[in-house]
């Protein structure tokens, strides 16, 4: 199916929970929307984003801020913040072993 292979597609079936219609056989039946559906997952997936954050793209279309591939970017700040944090817990901490 679109250059996905089948156990692949059964992977991402499990893991992303992705519900298909089954003929009498047991055979996906995929629609349009379930092809398109796949082939944003494809995309999401080559673009650098995780399995995990998928779903939160394809239900609800939330727009994340960086794909994993581009690096923190505008979060450095942030982590620039948590590191001094542990910088100042480690220090507290060597203070009070030092006792």
């Amino acid at each position: 199916m679109a250059g996905i292979s089948a156990h692949t597609l059964r992977y991402w079936e499990r893991r992303l929970n992705l519900k298909f219609l089954r003929s009498a056989r047991g055979k996906r039946m995929l629609r349009n929307e379930d092809i398109d559906k796949l082939k944003r997952v494809a995309s999401l997936l080559q673009e650098g984003y995780t399995l995990k954050s998928v779903p939160l793209r394809i239900k609800g279309n939330i727009q994340l801020e960086l794909p994993l591939n581009q690096g923190f970017g505008g979060h450095r700040r942030i982590l620039k913040k948590v590191r001094n944090s542990l910088e100042g817990i480690l220090s507290s901490l060597a203070g009070e072993t030092g006792k």
